[in-house]
């Protein structure tokens, strides 16, 4: 089903990685399936912001190997993966290319580019993680300030043992007619 979906982990304090930009944090909730590859099977375009893909790049081989992968970035990439090539649009042209995919776009991170996302009303859809761990300080969820004020609907809540909590909600007032 086509549709654009931050699907992402943060602490309950709203954090998605450390002040250095590690989520060494998240190690400890690893040996828990939480659908991912489910998930990941419907996914036809990954989108994220340079300095998460420069993370992902130094945990080893590429994770979204078979997937294209737009990469926000106005310098560029040297030998990326296959798949992956820089988006060197602005915000306001990104959201409207995404919005016109017929296919469902996995919106990865960091956190401004889901909160500029959610203003430009390019997101259809927030799929949380919410994890029991209190970080106090790092990179927020909704970096660059707060999203505008959105409706969002309830879709599904789904808890496990060890204390992690999803929470999928659409967002009502998205405007894919941006595009």
């Amino acid at each position: 089903m086509p549709g654009r979906v931050a699907y992402i982990a943060a602490s309950l304090d709203g954090f998605i990685a450390a002040e250095d930009g590690s989520v060494a944090w998240l190690e400890a909730f690893q040996a828990t399936d939480y659908g991912y590859a489910e998930f990941f099977a419907g996914i036809g375009t990954l989108v994220m912001g340079r300095s998460t893909y420069d993370q992902l790049l130094h945990f080893g081989a590429w994770p979204y190997a078979g997937k294209r992968c737009l990469v926000l970035s106005r310098r560029g990439i040297a030998h990326p993966p296959e798949g992956v090539e820089a988006w060197k649009g602005d915000l306001a042209s990104l959201a409207a290319h995404l919005c016109a995919a017929k296919e469902r776009v996995w919106v990865v991170g960091g956190g401004k580019l889901i909160a500029g996302l959610l203003a430009e009303g390019a997101l259809t859809e927030l799929d949380l993680f919410m994890m029991p761990v209190l970080l106090g300080r790092g990179i927020p969820l909704f970096a660059g300030g707060h999203p505008p004020t959105q409706a969002l609907t309830l879709l599904d809540t789904q808890t496990w043992p060890n204390g992690v909590v999803r929470l999928r909600y659409a967002i009502a007032d998205a405007t894919p007619a941006k595009a």
